[in-house]
């Protein structure tokens, strides 16, 4: 009697931790679909191998009743605590189709600077490519929403922010390494650059 006590107690253990772990993958937020409605209940916080595919959201907490989001539906991901995500469409990867990914928005305003750490494969039976890289950056400019978040590099990074702030006279010198703590630096610098004037008719 004593054995099969001690066997239930376990049992129900192993089954609550489970379930709280299961839990502890959702956070209260919400998401916004392309079509404009905003949801409001419990999100999967979304990972580097989620981020290309989309979201598992709930309405209530402890329900088995969940949904399954694809990022072409998605326009924004928020979740408690401040982060966010936001979808954009990249340049085909690969000979691959139109990638669209979750991003996280790091500065917002004339140029958006987004962090990632999507990884992907090119089978089921690949490894991840990026398994022990660091997170990517990619940079766009709010005027032209047309083109396409384009990701900076170690080697290029400076080249590309010289382009991108060149039509601002008094944009910061492209200086420092390649790190987060840089690349935020210089958008903010960027972005607090006066508008240009517009020729008078």
């Amino acid at each position: 009697m004593r054995i099969i006590l001690i066997t239930a107690v376990v049992l129900a253990g192993l089954l609550t931790g489970r379930t709280a772990r299961a839990q502890d993958k959702f956070r209260p937020g919400y998401v916004v679909l392309t079509r404009g409605d905003t949801l409001r209940g419990l999100v999967r916080v979304p990972t580097r191998n989620t981020v290309a595919r989309g979201v598992v959201f709930r309405k209530i907490l402890l329900t088995t009743d969940q949904v399954f989001y694809p990022v072409a539906s998605l326009r924004a991901v928020s979740l408690t605590g401040g982060k966010s995500y936001v979808m954009r469409k990249m340049l085909p990867v690969m000979r691959r189709d139109t990638l669209r990914l979750l991003l996280e928005p790091l500065v917002q305003g004339r140029a958006n600077l987004y962090r990632s750490s999507y990884s992907f494969r090119n089978s089921p039976d690949d490894v991840y490519l990026n398994e022990f890289s660091s997170l990517y950056y990619y940079v766009e400019a709010a005027a032209n929403p047309a083109r396409p978040p384009y990701l900076l590099q170690l080697n290029t990074f400076r080249k590309d922010l010289n382009s991108l702030f060149s039509d601002c006279p008094s944009a910061p010198a492209v200086t420092g390494k390649f790190s987060e703590e840089n690349l935020v630096r210089l958008v903010r610098e960027y972005n607090a650059c006066p508008a240009p004037l517009t020729q008078a008719r």
